[in-house]
């Protein structure tokens, strides 16, 4: 079978996205079909920039000749699936989310502006002609990579789809080695991955626990300053971004991980986590991360607040056995879920996709 995998992308961005394209694209060819990438540029600034990647996906029609030289188009981010193709199927990492979840938070686009306000009107029709349209071209099923991607689509655009999970990159790669004390936490240095939320539970341990952070973004001069204001200086490394080895190694030598971000997608650290058989520390408005971490079975999911993430601190590290069984209950509950890319390619190119999940047309928010 000849199969399109249309996304975006960001020149010089390479994160969890990208890995999940490869990881697709990959799995689809050794499952003996040939692969056609489809990839638009896509750009955050300026503000009319994500319009003009709209219009590029929708001149992109695959209609004649009954899909071309491709036989079926799996459509992954924003604004890729606004491309036609009389047998395309959705795959969404998440919809434009500074025009739906976001919008009217720090993190998103602020209400009352006619620029924003219009291209988000466009966005949402958009988005409910081709993910819940009728019409020939439109989406014939459409899965998400997690039921926090599939609640937002029925929350705002009132059509329905089912979570369809995949695993991190090299996921065998992962092990378990005997805890050191110290939490590592692994991630992007941005916002909405609320690092500084661990760096306060710290400064409110009873004991002196210890902290490494693994990754770059712009927050990182913040979270330093933080960390020397909080007298917590001493107690944590910004490593940056570190080798895959370096990576695996402080997953594997960890007491325990902590991964509180708001509202994520779907969330590999999770995953990699639990493949590392360590407990995780999670938050009640995390996301993603949610689907995955069974509170006081697997790990702790507490409240947002740094009081409630360093008591779930100082009781793993006061009790060894008790995380290394959160650990362990983790790894049992990762390899019952089926979380695997022969499932994922199966399911995506399976000859009736509406047996799997009808697409189903409500209202628009």
């Amino acid at each position: 079978m000849r199969v399109g995998i249309a996304t975006v992308h960001t020149p010089g961005i390479h994160g969890g996205a990208e890995f999940l394209v490869d990881g697709l694209v990959e799995a689809v060819r050794g499952a003996g079909h040939s692969v056609h990438k489809i990839s638009m540029p896509f750009f955050f600034e300026p503000m009319d920039a994500a319009a003009k990647t709209m219009d590029q996906c929708l001149a992109t029609d695959f209609m004649p000749f009954e899909g071309g030289q491709v036989d079926r188009l799996i459509c992954l981010k924003f604004p890729s699936y606004m491309i036609r193709h009389p047998d395309k199927r959705i795959w969404l990492l998440h919809q434009h989310r500074a025009a739906y979840d976001l919008y009217g938070t720090p993190y998103g686009w602020l209400p009352g502006k006619p620029e924003t306000d219009d291209l988000r009107h466009r966005i949402m029709a958009g988005d409910q002609d081709s993910l819940g349209g009728e019409t020939v071209g439109s989406a014939q099923v459409v899965y998400t990579i997690a039921e926090r991607v599939s609640a937002r689509l029925r929350q705002f655009n009132g059509i329905e789809s089912k979570a369809l999970y995949h695993p991190p990159a090299n996921a065998e790669e992962f092990q378990y080695k005997p805890a050191l004390p110290y939490i590592f936490v692994p991630s992007r240095l941005e916002g909405l991955k609320r690092q500084d939320l661990l760096l306060r539970a710290l400064a409110l341990c009873l004991t002196p626990i210890s902290a490494v952070f693994a990754g770059s973004g712009s927050m990182l001069k913040h979270l330093e300053a933080l960390a020397e204001e909080l007298g917590i200086q001493d107690r944590v490394r910004f490593v940056g971004s570190v080798s895959r080895a370096e990576m695996l190694s402080l997953y594997a030598h960890a007491a325990a991980v902590f991964f509180g971000p708001l509202d994520e997608d779907y969330g590999y650290v999770t995953l990699e986590v639990m493949l590392s058989a360590k407990p995780v520390v999670t938050c009640r408005d995390s996301g993603g991360p949610l689907e995955f971490v069974k509170d006081g079975e697997t790990g702790f999911v507490t409240d947002p607040l740094p009081g409630a993430i360093a008591a779930a601190l100082e009781r793993l590290l006061a009790s060894p056995e008790l995380a290394r069984d959160m650990g362990h209950n983790g790894l049992m509950r990762y390899k019952s879920m089926n979380i695997t890319w022969s499932h994922v390619v199966e399911t995506l190119l399976a000859d009736h996709p509406a047996q799997g999940m009808p697409n189903t047309i409500g209202k628009m928010a």
